[in-house]
């Protein structure tokens, strides 16, 4: 039984802003059909030096909007930082384009969000950006986004905006529903170029996504039944996709999955996880879906006794796809879960000393006290177990 099914059945819930998603083989075929419906005549691309090396995404491109690409910005990079952000607004500028495509992972969906922002709103300066903070829930966008995802970060399915402030080592969160795609497409063709270390990783996020959302304190039940099938179908299908990269069918039902684990979203706030990943991957350069491993399984035992019922759940399907006895526990089939798949599931295995746990807590702490996590943490003492749970 799902925590909404306890609770009293009462609420409301806002449809996500993405207006259009094709999954599928070949599904990248559609953007200029969307081109069309969106008016979108010259669009700037926006990617990561590495994916660039990998495949010839201009030429891709040009074939799949129909020529339509206008100008190609390379400069994405890890956790958005934000001279990036105002070099995209320049070169958006320049090329005079009137939309903007991302193809990539979270990192180039969420530059491209930011860089829609900064059009929208005039951006020039560090200075202007930071007023653009915090998120809200309202707003206009003056330049349509389309996006072709290579990861499971599933940030094309929100208007969040994650931007590294350089000078404070800070990310700050910003964005409005406005700045989502209203395009998205999911072809696993597409994603055969994403290496496979970062394509599992950013399945842990999408993990990360559907486990929060079933434990959320706002839990729904529309949210609780995608989140329950996303988590059914990466757990499924993770291992193989990252075993074979041209395996379309277990690559397919990941995106589908991360497509899931995020749909709750801005219905639902997430937890700790999320708080804590956010900060230490701006400080420390760590990528999301290595904070995921190594920070849920410990914010799951921190938030069992507020979590019982959810966490019930998850084990009975952690349990079912990997084999091993429910009895273990959210936490431990999880941990054990992420070991199967080479990645990490302590703070110390990405060079972290236990000494450095405090000065951790008194960063991120600011981000995450009085946050939605559904075990209020009200002190940065509890900051610090976590992480010491986590090391």
């Amino acid at each position: 039984m799902s925590d909404s099914e306890i609770r009293p059945l009462a609420g409301k819930f806002t449809t996500a802003p993405t207006e259009s998603v094709h999954f599928g083989p070949g599904s990248i075929g559609a953007l200029a059909e969307e081109c069309d419906r969106l008016g979108v005549t010259r669009l700037l691309v926006v990617a990561s030096p590495s994916l660039m090396a990998r495949f010839d995404v201009e030429q891709c491109l040009q074939r799949a909007t129909g020529g339509r690409v206008a100008a190609v910005f390379d400069g994405s990079r890890p956790h958005v930082p934000h001279d990036a952000v105002l070099a995209g607004v320049r070169t958006a500028a320049d090329a005079n384009v009137d939309g903007l495509l991302s193809i990539g992972g979270g990192s180039a969906i969420d530059l491209t969000k930011a860089i829609a922002m900064g059009v929208t709103r005039n951006v020039v300066t560090r200075d202007d950006l930071l007023a653009c903070r915090p998120y809200s829930a309202d707003g206009t966008s003056s330049v349509p986004q389309l996006s072709v995802s290579t990861t499971l970060s599933a940030g094309e399915f929100t208007g969040f905006i994650g931007v590294t402030d350089t000078v404070r080592q800070v990310k700050d969160i910003y964005g409005a529903q406005c700045f989502a795609p209203r395009a998205v497409i999911l072809d696993p063709e597409i994603t055969v170029h994403t290496p496979r270390p970062v394509w599992v990783a950013t399945g842990f996020k999408a993990i990360d996504h559907a486990i929060e959302a079933l434990c959320s304190a706002d839990a729904q039940p529309v949210v609780d039944a995608l989140a329950t099938d996303a988590l059914r179908r990466l757990v499924r299908h993770l291992p193989s996709s990252y075993e074979d990269a041209w395996n379309h069918h277990a690559v397919g039902q990941c995106q589908v999955g991360a497509w899931e684990s995020i749909f709750g979203l801005p219905n639902v706030r997430f937890g700790l996880s999320h708080g804590l990943g956010h900060q230490l991957g701006a400080r420390l350069g760590i990528p999301h879906g290595i904070t995921s491993c190594v920070l849920l399984p410990s914010v799951l035992e921190f938030n069992l006794e507020y979590t019982r019922a959810p966490q019930q759940v998850i084990a009975g399907i952690l349990a079912t796809g990997t084999g091993a006895d429910p009895r273990l526990g959210a936490a431990e089939l999880l941990r054990r879960f992420i070991t199967t798949q080479n990645l990490p599931t302590r703070l110390r295995e990405l060079d972290i000393r236990q000494a450095d746990l405090p000065a951790l807590a008194r960063e991120s702490a600011a981000d995450v006290l009085g946050a939605a996590n559904p075990r209020p943490v009200t002190s940065e003492a509890e900051v610090i177990e976590v992480l010491r749970r986590a090391w």
